[in-house]
């Protein structure tokens, strides 16, 4: 009986997802401000895989409709109060990424750390991250980030799902970091 309950928790523990990590960071120190009508450009978007105009065109229709939602609204380059980077990739699990934060300190920049890998079968981190610079200075205001590891290799539909995760609560605050199970 004993023997059957621990093989239960075993393979209790090896179907549980792990975490949706979301980072955020504000460059002034304090709360990013979206108070009022602001407005953005995507500035750019590097969506693995390379190369695929569909996938970099769809992630940024959702973008823009995650900002609508959270009362940004789509400007000209020349005229937006934000430009906004978008970056989304994938990679197994067991390669560890430095990421580079461009203006933010490491802490924010997060990460997933290698499980055990049983019985042979890769997981592999999705990664996304989103960031606001400053059009007038060229600074970067705020950055949230999210990652998930899962054993899917594509890793296309977790981009939606990330970019949920990134503005449930947007903005979030400085130097804050959560996980959640998921985001839908």
């Amino acid at each position: 009986m004993a023997s059957a309950i621990f093989l239960l928790a075993l393979l209790g523990g090896c179907a549980s997802e792990p975490p949706v990590r979301i980072s955020a960071y504000s460059a002034s120190g304090g709360d990013f401000a979206t108070a009022g009508v602001k407005t953005y450009a995507l500035q750019s978007s590097n969506v693995e895989p390379q190369g695929d105009g569909a996938a970099s065109a769809a992630s940024a229709r959702w973008l823009d409709d995650v900002l609508a939602a959270k009362g940004l609204r789509q400007a000209p380059p020349n005229s937006a109060d934000y430009l906004v980077k978008l970056a989304y990739a994938t990679r197994p699990q067991a390669v560890r990424v430095r990421a580079e934060c461009t203006g933010a300190p490491e802490s924010a920049c997060d990460d997933v750390v290698p499980q055990k890998e049983w019985f042979g079968r890769k997981h592999y981190v999705h990664a996304l991250t989103v960031q606001f610079v400053q059009r007038s200075s060229g600074a970067l205001s705020y950055q949230v980030s999210a990652t998930h590891a899962d054993r899917d290799p594509a890793g296309g539909a977790a981009l939606r799902s990330l970019m949920n995760c990134a503005f449930a609560d947007f903005p979030m605050h400085n130097a804050e970091r959560r996980e959640v199970a998921h985001c839908d």
